[in-house]
C-alpha cells in the first residue's frame, strides 16, 4: 500500500510539473504571437473544436472561457485581426456565428507545437499498445475529474466560535 501511495504521489508531481510546463509553452507561444494569454485560450478552444469537426460558436466559446459578450468581442476581434480566426455565419442557423480557423492560425500551433509532436509520438514508441490505453484511460479520467473540480464550488470554510 506505501508504494501505491508513493506511485499515486509521484504521477501528482508528475501532472503538476507537466501542468506548469503546459503553461510555459502557451505564455511563450502567446508572446511569440504578440497575443494575450486569453487570446492563446480561445485560439486552443476554436481550433479544438475545428479538429473535432463542429465549429466553436461565439456563444460557447464565451462560456468556455467565462468572458462576458464584451470581452469575449474583444478576444475574437483581436484574434480576426491577426489572421487567425474568421467569423462565419452558420448555413443552416443565420443568427449562429461560427468560429473557423484561417490557414495562418492553423500554421501557427503547426509550427509551434509540431517538433513536440513528432518527438511525442517518438517517446511514444517505447511503450506498448495496451501501455498507451492504460495511459490514455488514466489522463481521460484525470482530466474529468479536474474539469469537475473547476466547476464545484469549493466547501465553505468552518465558522469560527464568536468571541467576546
Amino acid at each position: 500500500m506505501a508504494a501505491r501511495n508513493s506511485t499515486t504521489a509521484r504521477i501528482g508531481e508528475l501532472l503538476r510539473d507537466y501542468g506548469l510546463l503546459g503553461l510555459r509553452m502557451g505564455e511563450a507561444f502567446a508572446e511569440r504571437l504578440g497575443m494575450e494569454h486569453v487570446d492563446l485560450r480561445a485560439l486552443t478552444l476554436i481550433g479544438q473544436a475545428d479538429r473535432a469537426g463542429t465549429p466553436q460558436t461565439v456563444s460557447g466559446l464565451r462560456h468556455q472561457l467565462g468572458l462576458s459578450a464584451g470581452g469575449t468581442t474583444l478576444v475574437l476581434d483581436r484574434l480576426e485581426r491577426a489572421g487567425h480566426v474568421q467569423r462565419v455565419r452558420d448555413a443552416r442557423d443565420r443568427r449562429a456565428v461560427r468560429l473557423v480557423l484561417t490557414a495562418d492560425g492553423r500554421n501557427a500551433g503547426r509550427q509551434y507545437f509540431g517538433g513536440l509532436s513528432d518527438r511525442l509520438h517518438d517517446v511514444a514508441t517505447d511503450f506498448s499498445e495496451d501501455d498507451l490505453a492504460i495511459v490514455r484511460r488514466f489522463l481521460e479520467a484525470v482530466i474529468e475529474l479536474t474539469g469537475e473540480h473547476l466547476t464545484t464550488p469549493p466547501p465553505q470554510p468552518a465558522a469560527r466560535p464568536h468571541r467576546d
